[in-house]
């Protein structure tokens, strides 16, 4: 989100609005936010900085009381120091804030891995993410990256326009060259196109938001794209943009959990209707053992030898053919009789059963069906969350969420990773219960070589792995309630839970586990 270009005016703008400030402290209310308060001219307002390498963004912000609960300050040897100076790196995504005692602050922009550092006397002295790992290490240098003055001629047209400016929005550029036919341009054509392109970004800029969520400097001229909005400064823009990421991360989120459980429910009810539709084959059964009942108990004076398995009768229901009528080992004729009665009984109850469930199970299908048609058609977060509440009795019916109590109760830590569930152990029993709760199919996970708690990932009715990443955030949280929570690095054993048992006599927590894959993770704590 925070090309070069767009640092350039963003540099000048923000700069306007904090130097000759103070910061007055730093906050990060969200995983991988900073939050940074600047009071100037008594009114306070904020600088937010988002680390996610998918949103990785600077842009200043309106004053939001900060949140007093599950914060963690930042910065605390920066407060009450003025603000005197902001600088973006020559043809590098650094930008610095300079302080009065000579203290800078470093925003790294770019890469997986983006951070803000704090440098004294060049060196860096904290981070907003691992300190540790940064701690006493020189700031970064800018690098500029390679101008070409030719293309070459071989390459496709995205590649020769990032040969002559390496800057350009790549995000952008697939929309450009289709629009311009770029590619179908001669290699000087493409060099003249790309600067002219260049020249747009630098003295003819118009900040606005795309309708595909991309933020964009070039006019309609350059981008025929409609605008969802337009600013004034490229400030707002960029502050628009980030939000309705935001915004739509939260929502593709919290709508994939309430959308993969009701597509769960829709398979299993379909899935049983279509059992109780076959209820008549219960009804079959149960006319097939009453009839073996009265078969046998026309029989029931004969002794028959121990250790008999079936016994062949004349079927007077079909003109007296031999039929043979499997039988119980340890029964005589008449204790085989009674047996078939009950499970005439027993098939009959269940044809009774499935005939009076299925009007309700294909009501709540078609419920099930209207919820998903609904829930397709939401596209904003507050609509998804009161549409959440507004069916909340029906879908806790269905099974989905928990009640709040009882999930303080739980024995288990519950953490939530996209659309998986991760249960963590609080000691021994706990431990057990854990593992002996968890389903087959779940992922389990204990750091390896030392005490620690076991953890689960739900796994619902998936049989595979779940994506990489949740395996190195669940492994990660075993990390860290385990002995090597001090580690810069613990190794992670982890398998399917149908390879872990407890041996009998074993003390709580203990367990054998087969076919595991090892993971190294830094320990990390789970966000709530």
């Amino acid at each position: 989100m925070n090309n070069f270009y767009t640092l350039i005016y963003l540099n000048r703008e923000i700069k306007e609005k904090i130097c000759g400030g103070f910061f007055r402290f730093a906050i990060s209310p969200h995983k991988d936010v900073l939050h940074i308060y600047v009071e100037k001219n008594g009114e306070t307002s904020r600088l937010i900085f988002s680390a996610n390498s998918r949103e990785t963004v600077l842009f200043h912000d309106f004053y939001r009381p900060p949140k007093k609960r599950n914060v963690i300050d930042f910065f605390s040897m920066l407060e009450d120091k003025e603000i005197t100076e902001m600088q973006l790196a020559d043809k590098d995504r650094l930008v610095t804030i300079h302080f009065e005692n000579g203290d800078h602050l470093q925003f790294k922009l770019f890469s997986g891995h983006p951070n803000v550092f704090v440098i004294r006397d060049n060196e860096i002295i904290d981070a907003f993410k691992n300190p540790e790992e940064v701690k006493g290490q020189a700031p970064l240098e800018p690098h500029a990256p390679e101008f070409k003055e030719e293309v070459s001629p071989r390459r496709n047209a995205k590649n020769q326009m990032t040969e002559i400016n390496p800057l350009l929005p790549r995000n952008l550029l697939p929309y450009i060259i289709e629009e311009h036919e770029v590619d179908e341009m001669e290699p000087e054509n493409v060099k003249t196109f790309t600067n002219e392109l260049t020249e747009a970004l630098i003295e003819d800029p118009h900040p606005r938001v795309l309708k595909t969520g991309d933020f964009c400097l070039w006019s309609k001229q350059w981008l025929n794209i409609s605008s969802e909005k337009e600013c004034d400064t490229v400030n707002d823009c960029v502050a628009f943009a980030y939000k309705n990421a935001v915004h739509l991360r939260r929502l593709h989120n919290k709508k994939e959990d309430v959308l993969e459980f009701l597509e769960r429910s829709k398979a299993q009810k379909e899935s049983l209707v279509q059992q109780l539709q076959q209820a008549d084959k219960s009804l079959v059964r149960s006319e097939k053992y009453e009839k073996y009942g009265h078969l046998l108990m026309a029989h029931a004076h004969e002794e028959i030898n121990e250790g008999t398995t079936e016994l062949t009768v004349e079927d007077f229901y079909e003109d007296n053919e031999a039929i043979t009528i499997p039988l119980k080992e340890e029964k005589d004729i008449a204790g085989n009789a009674e047996y078939y009665y009950e499970k005439a009984k027993d098939a009959k109850k269940s044809y009774q059963n499935a005939r009076q469930r299925l009007p309700k199970v294909k009501q709540e299908l078609e419920q099930v069906n209207q919820l998903l048609e609904q829930i397709e058609n939401i596209d904003r977060l507050y609509d998804l969350e009161d549409w959440i509440k507004q069916h909340k009795k029906v879908l806790k019916e269905f099974g989905f969420g928990g009640d709040e109590e009882k999930q303080a109760k739980s024995p288990f830590r519950k953490y939530k990773e996209g659309k998986f569930e991760i249960w963590i152990g609080k000691n021994a029993k706990s431990n057990d219960q854990l593992t002996s709760h968890a389903h087959k199919e779940d992922i389990w996970l204990h750091a390896r070589g030392v005490g620690g708690s076991h953890v689960v990932i739900r796994m619902g009715n998936r049989k595979d792995y779940p994506p990489k990443q949740v395996i190195l955030k669940a492994a990660s949280y075993a990390a860290y309630f385990s002995k090597a929570r001090g580690m810069k690095s613990a190794p992670v054993m982890y398998t399917k839970r149908k390879y872990v048992r407890k041996p009998k006599g074993a003390a709580p927590g203990a367990v054998v586990v087969e076919r595991e894959q090892v993971q190294m993770v830094p320990p990390m704590k789970p966000e709530q």
